[in-house]
């Protein structure tokens, strides 16, 4: 972590400390009722073109909340990689990961070309 300097390291760790927030605040927010969906009780005729939609919504809600789940797993490893001394090196070349990387993606765990490289085994 030699090319971060305290204050770069402050900095992210407040950008990391605030996603935690947001995130955890998208989770809270996930367990209200859906708003302007059709529900049973609307209308006098109930479909299944109801039912299917209500299944719709409920299935981008949860593939949301798993979005965000995963996001606030990163988000604290991220934050364990700091406070062990290890954030900001990339875990396949144990390289810095440039802070222009990490301001931009503050739970980058790989720098660009090893995220690169894994991304194009994951397509073949």
């Amino acid at each position: 972590m030699k090319h971060l300097n305290p204050s770069d390291l402050d900095d992210l760790a407040r950008r990391l400390q605030a996603r935690k927030r947001e995130v955890l605040n998208e989770l809270g927010a996930a367990g209200t009722p859906l708003q302007g969906g059709v529900l049973a009780g609307e209308h006098e005729v109930h479909s299944h073109a109801d039912d299917a939609e209500a299944e719709r919504l409920d299935d981008v809600r949860f593939a949301e909340i798993e979005v965000d789940r995963n996001t606030l797993i990163e988000v604290e490893q991220a934050q364990q990689r700091l406070a062990n001394g290890l954030y900001g090196l990339c875990i396949d070349c144990n390289e810095e990961i440039p802070l222009e990387r990490l301001l931009a993606q503050p739970t980058a765990i790989r720098c660009a070309a090893c995220q690169t490289k894994t991304e194009a085994k994951r397509r073949h």
